[in-house]
């Protein structure tokens, strides 16, 4: 798989464009770095042809920061109810194609053709014709070691790692001195979807934690922030929600602006990630953590989960903390509430390790998969 590194046509297809979603931001990330030497095509099926250029590029830029005024979006026989036979002709004209999958498989004809697994879904491609289409996938690229291990045990493709990008250089930028203590505020953040608030991101769980510490006055003058996606058709449940709240220093941002976003960071000192939370499915879990990422750039300390690409992230008691249990969550908050220094030392090193996971080393690892050289 190794051709010379500008002037390709290069597709990318994921069939949930419109969530803008980790994945999503993963693709239009390769998409806009490659769109710098490249011909780069945004692949649209059925369901997404309604989206405009001028769309895409105004959302992708409040919601990622990206550009992707070299981008074309280009209508494909590809998704529910498309042809075989007209996608096997368009498909030939691409020398990489990238598809984020979400557990589907269709028959490539790129000269290359890479899948990108954000998530340990498990292999439903059975049969001959099941096999006959991932035979046709050169490449597996997983967003963590975690997400790997699944995928290495059912899909019969050879996988490799490219860690998810975080824009660590323009949350660095937002201050000289992250830790500063006079930049820094009693904030406990935590950033997820709100939608189905109870669910995915484990909030609640989250909440009853700070309240239970809260009320035994070990929290005294520190407040909670929650930041996250929701639908307007719930903005409703959310106000009630907010009301059972009042007596708290409790504050949601829903749909929250990127930049607004880096500066809440900012300001936080302690980052809190419950997501797998009491269950075993590996598909419920953090399958990486690009928000832990962004909390540590901006210098706050992690107290997570130990659980799923988490522990790839977070070094104990180095850069953060990572808790088994409810009991675990509350000491180590309190361990960092009552220790100033020891907060400080550990959010230094979190800007040094989310380092790492730079959307600039993300790039230099798809140029080398370009190369050959994954």
């Amino acid at each position: 798989m190794k051709m010379s590194k500008t002037n390709l046509r290069i597709g990318l297809y994921t069939p949930y464009l419109d969530t803008f979603g980790g994945g999503e931001r993963y693709i239009l990330t390769i998409a806009e770095f490659l769109s710098r030497n490249n011909q780069v095509d945004i692949l649209l099926d059925n369901k997404l042809v309604a989206w405009s250029s001028c769309e895409l590029i105004k959302i992708s830029n409040k919601r990622f920061n990206l550009n992707l005024s070299k981008v074309n979006l280009v209508k494909a026989p590809l998704g529910k109810g498309s042809s075989l036979i007209k996608r096997s002709l368009f498909l030939k004209q691409y020398d990489f194609l990238f598809y984020l999958t979400d557990g589907s498989v269709f028959y490539s004809t790129a000269r290359n053709s890479i899948i990108h697994f954000q998530a340990p879904l498990p292999n439903l491609n059975k049969g001959i014709w099941g096999k006959k289409k991932l035979s046709s996938w050169n490449l597996g690229i997983c967003n963590s070691i975690f997400t790997e291990g699944f995928i290495k045990k059912t899909w019969p493709i050879k996988t490799t790692i490219v860690y998810p990008p975080v824009d660590v250089l323009k949350i660095a930028k937002l201050s000289s001195s992250p830790t500063k203590s006079s930049e820094k505020k009693k904030y406990i953040l935590t950033v997820g979807r709100l939608l189905g608030y109870k669910k995915p991101k484990k909030h609640q769980v989250l909440i009853d934690t700070f309240k239970k510490l809260y009320d035994q006055k070990l929290l005294s003058g520190w407040s909670l922030h929650i930041a996250g996606y929701i639908n307007e058709s719930e903005m409703d449940e959310l106000a009630e929600i907010k009301k059972d709240l009042a007596k708290y220093p409790i504050t949601f941002y829903p749909n929250y602006p990127y930049e607004k976003l880096l500066k809440l960071y900012k300001q936080s000192s302690i980052y809190w990630h419950s997501a797998g939370f009491g269950v075993e499915d590996p598909v419920e879990m953090e399958h990486f953590g690009i928000t832990t990422v962004e909390a540590m750039a901006a210098g706050c300390v992690p107290v997570v989960i130990n659980k799923g690409g988490q522990r790839e992230i977070v070094e104990q008691s180095k850069n953060g903390f990572l808790w088994n249990d409810l009991e675990e969550l509350e000491n180590q908050t309190i361990k960092l509430v009552k220790d100033t220094s020891l907060r400080g030392q550990l959010a230094q090193n979190a800007i040094e390790k989310a380092k790492f996971f730079s959307k600039e080393n993300f790039c230099l690892r798809i140029e080398r998969i370009i190369g050959g050289k994954n």
